[in-house]
C-alpha cells in the first residue's frame, strides 16, 4: 500500500470514474497537493459494472455543456496521459412519436449547436434513410446526434488517475 500522506488540500474518497476525474481536473488546475482514497483498487465499485454510454443529449444547458466537455476530453485523453482507451463516437438517434416531444428534440439540437455539436432534426424519411429497420408509420420526426457513443468505464477511470498521478497527485 502506498504511504497516505499526513495533509492535503483536498481529499477524495472513491476510485471510480468520478473520484478519478475530480482529481484529474484538481491537478490540471494545479492542485497537485490532493489524494484519492479508494479501499479497494480503482474501479472495483460501481465504475466496473457501469454501461459506458456518453450521450450529449439533454433538455438542460449545464448537462449538456458538462457532456459536450467530455466528449471532447475523451476523444484527447488517451493520446494526452499516454494510456489507451476504447472510445467510440458511434452517433444515435433520437425518435419522437408526438409533436411535444419534437419540440422538445428542437429546443435540444437548438441548445446543442450552439454549444458546438452537429445535432440535426430529421423527418421520419430521412430517419429511415440512415437506419433502414426503422419503422417510421407512427413517428413525427428524429433527432441525430453525431457525438452519442460509448467508452470503456475502467479505461478512462485508469487514464484519468495516470494524468492526475503524472500531474504529481496521489492516489
Amino acid at each position: 500500500m502506498a504511504e497516505i500522506p499526513t495533509s492535503a488540500r483536498v481529499v477524495i474518497i472513491g476510485g471510480g470514474v468520478v473520484g478519478a476525474s475530480s482529481l484529474y481536473h484538481l491537478a490540471k488546475k494545479g492542485w497537485t497537493d490532493c489524494v484519492l482514497l479508494e479501499k479497494n483498487e480503482l474501479t472495483a465499485g460501481s465504475t466496473w459494472h457501469a454501461a459506458g454510454n456518453v450521450p450529449t443529449f439533454s433538455t438542460s444547458w449545464a448537462i449538456m455543456n458538462m457532456q459536450r466537455y467530455s466528449t471532447e476530453l475523451y476523444s484527447r485523453l488517451g493520446d494526452e496521459v499516454d494510456y489507451p482507451m476504447n472510445y467510440h463516437q458511434t452517433g444515435s438517434i433520437r425518435l419522437a412519436h408526438s409533436k411535444e416531444r419534437m419540440q422538445e428534440f428542437q429546443r435540444a439540437c437548438a441548445m446543442g449547436r450552439y454549444q458546438g455539436i452537429g445535432m440535426e432534426m430529421l423527418t421520419p424519411e430521412e430517419a429511415q434513410a440512415r437506419y433502414p429497420f426503422l419503422e417510421t408509420h407512427d413517428l413525427e420526426g428524429a433527432l441525430f446526434d453525431p457525438s452519442d457513443g460509448d467508452i470503456d468505464p475502467a479505461q478512462v477511470t485508469q487514464a484519468l488517475a495516470k494524468g492526475a498521478r503524472d500531474m504529481g497527485a496521489k492516489i
